[in-house]
């Protein structure tokens, strides 16, 4: 093996864990840093990265009180209204790192505001080329002075007339994150005010007041505890008002969602809350039909592996009449049928081709998973645009918030909730190079080994001991290959993913894999139960190594979806495998 590509080999697991904890444990909202503080004015928390960024960037002047709770909005992110921001959490460079929301923008959508020429800069006035508008006088000293385009934005109107919430005519001027008002009737230096968009622009929904005695982020509330293997599971409760259809499934499962008992013709907002209390927004309000009824809005869910398993509900309550419902649903991997043990060890990344420098994670898996693809060789700073297609042709555009494009290297993350089994192929497409690089992915629930699933036999290798609970070392050893040979390695985990390492992995001066150094699995409350195997293929030898282990551990322990790449990590990170980046990985060797 060469130089560079042994370095390659020692560096690509981390930005490959990077993005799968973007598509998976982001979903969760844990932010456990800082501890939350209670807001008795608005009945909301405040905590973790988002209390952080709220005190050091201006606090209650800037922001306002939270006037939601954190919720994961439709674009996937982690999301809670402020009375004058929505702070968002997203991820840069491989670092959490909160956003601001475009309130401005938002508030404005459809209206044009007249461009003005240039301007000489002066201690009052300042014109900004990126939009062609001025700020002035005590605009400008509080945008200046209190966070400038960092927390407002750029301005996107000049300063204009408008009738605010106090029934009077006011200067105002928008900026893309807020808009700066005008009293002159209070005292100086206190004459602007930023308005209350984030109250124009929270879903209703999400705005009731939250108990005090209950902060977010308490591990306890909401989550089943830990039980003992083969204890019953709590009870579901009774729906109010509400049905849910069907009442229990495994990730993967489509839920749908009736409710009654609200005034006919009003709107009605939907939310889903998870086990640990954390709501998520649906977006949608329909319409109570004459009977008060919102069965024939036909709102449903496809659940992947990134819903914990628990107790889940929908809710709804009428924007007018306040009338709330509530139906009641199971997520529970243990429903997971035991799998077929003769397909685990199937190759199958021999036939979904790459094309380019790229490659995706995992290779195959069940409908519903979250996918991430990399590739790269774009030009800089240019749009890539990216779809799904089958064999037959049909296509799927991925929405370009979910393509990131970084000095030339594009990553894509994707659901495939609603697509039947079969092959795929993602694309991305540079707009101005027409480069393109693609892989193919399979979904198919074949490599599913959840609890119940017989072990197959280990081939040229063992687990000691075979199966084991939290708190267990798993020893993983293989032999009978080449001496000093390249391998293949990809591992099948109980979800059904498939996940394959595309830079080979060597042999030692034995022929063996696991003993210099040790590969060794610590099971920790993160593993879901069922059967894991670690396989490897010579690629001279053509040997298989495939080594099986059997997870026993309460379906009501609280999991991860990504539990096969989780153990790689923790491997990694203790250096019984290489961790390697994805980056050099792409780059050319040395």
């Amino acid at each position: 093996m060469t130089h560079g590509s042994m370095r390659r080999v020692t560096r690509w697991v981390v930005w490959l864990f990077v993005v799968v904890l973007i598509t998976g444990a982001l979903f969760s909202g844990s932010q456990a840093q800082t501890p939350s503080i209670y807001f008795a004015q608005t009945g909301q928390y405040l905590g973790g990265a988002f209390r952080s960024f709220w005190e050091r960037n201006g606090a209650l002047a800037n922001f306002g009180y939270p006037i939601t709770p954190e919720y994961v909005s439709s674009s996937g992110r982690i999301t809670q209204y402020f009375e004058r921001a929505r702070f968002e959490l997203t991820e840069v460079n491989g670092q959490a790192v909160v956003e601001l929301g475009k309130l401005g923008v938002e508030i404005t959508d459809g209206r044009v505001f007249p461009k003005v020429p240039p301007i000489r800069n002066t201690a009052d006035r300042r014109y900004f080329p990126q939009t062609q508008h001025i700020i002035q006088y005590g605009f400008k000293e509080i945008w200046e002075t209190r966070g400038g385009e960092q927390i407002f934005g750029l301005p996107i109107s000049e300063e204009i007339k408008e009738v605010i919430d106090d029934g009077e005519w006011h200067t105002v001027q928008y900026f893309e994150r807020v808009r700066f008002e005008y009293w002159p009737g209070f005292a100086p230096g206190q004459r602007v005010l930023i308005s209350n968009l984030g109250r124009r622009l929270a879903p209703p929904e999400l705005m009731t007041p939250q108990p005090p005695s209950q902060p977010p982020g308490d591990p306890n509330r909401g989550i089943p505890a830990p039980a003992s293997v083969g204890a019953q599971p709590p009870p579901i409760p009774p729906s109010v008002n509400a049905r849910v259809t069907p009442e229990s499934g495994p990730p993967g499962t489509t839920f749908a969602f009736d409710a009654n008992g609200f005034d006919p013709g009003e709107r009605v907002g939907v939310w889903i809350t998870a086990p640990d209390q954390a709501a998520i927004s649906l977006d949608i309000q329909p319409t109570a039909d004459g009977n008060g009824s919102i069965a024939g809005a036909n709102i449903r869910i496809t659940t992947d592996l990134s819903f914990s398993d628990g107790i889940w509900s929908f809710n709804a309550q009428g924007i007018n009449s306040k009338r709330q419902s509530i139906g009641y649903f199971r997520i529970s991997r243990a429903s997971i049928p035991p799998g077929d043990p003769n397909k685990l060890g199937v190759i199958i990344h021999d036939q979904l081709p790459v094309q380019g420098d790229a490659l995706i994670l995992p290779v195959a898996a069940p409908s519903g998973t979250t996918f991430a693809f990399a590739a790269t060789g774009y030009q800089s700073g240019e749009r890539v645009g990216s779809w799904i297609s089958d064999v037959h042709g049909q296509s799927w555009p991925i929405d370009e918030a979910d393509v990131f494009l970084d000095n030339g290297f594009v990553r894509v993350v994707f659901n495939t909730a609603g697509l039947a089994d079969g092959v795929y192929t993602v694309v991305a497409q540079g707009v101005n190079s027409g480069l393109i690089n693609t892989a193919a992915f399979k979904l198919t629930r074949d490599y599913v080994a959840g609890p119940g699933t017989p072990r197959p036999p280990s081939v040229n290798g063992s687990a000691t001991p075979p199966e084991g609970g939290i708190g267990s070392t798993i020893q993983l050893r293989g032999q009978n290959l080449l001496p000093n040979e390249d391998l293949e390695f990809w591992v099948t985990d109980p979800n059904g993913f498939y996940i394959f390492f595309p830079i080979p992995m060597p042999a030692d001066n034995q022929g063996r894999i696991g003993y210099d150094p040790p590969l060794d699995a610590t099971l920790t409350s993160e593993v879901v139960p069922g059967v894991y195997g670690f396989h490897f293929r010579g690629k001279s030898s053509g040997t298989r190594v495939d080594i099986y282990f059997t997870v026993n551990v309460s379906s009501q322990a609280r999991q991860i979806p990504d539990s096969g790449l989780r153990m790689i990590q923790q491997l990694a990170g203790q250096g019984r495998l290489p961790a390697w980046s994805i980056r050099d990985y792409l780059a050319p060797a040395e």
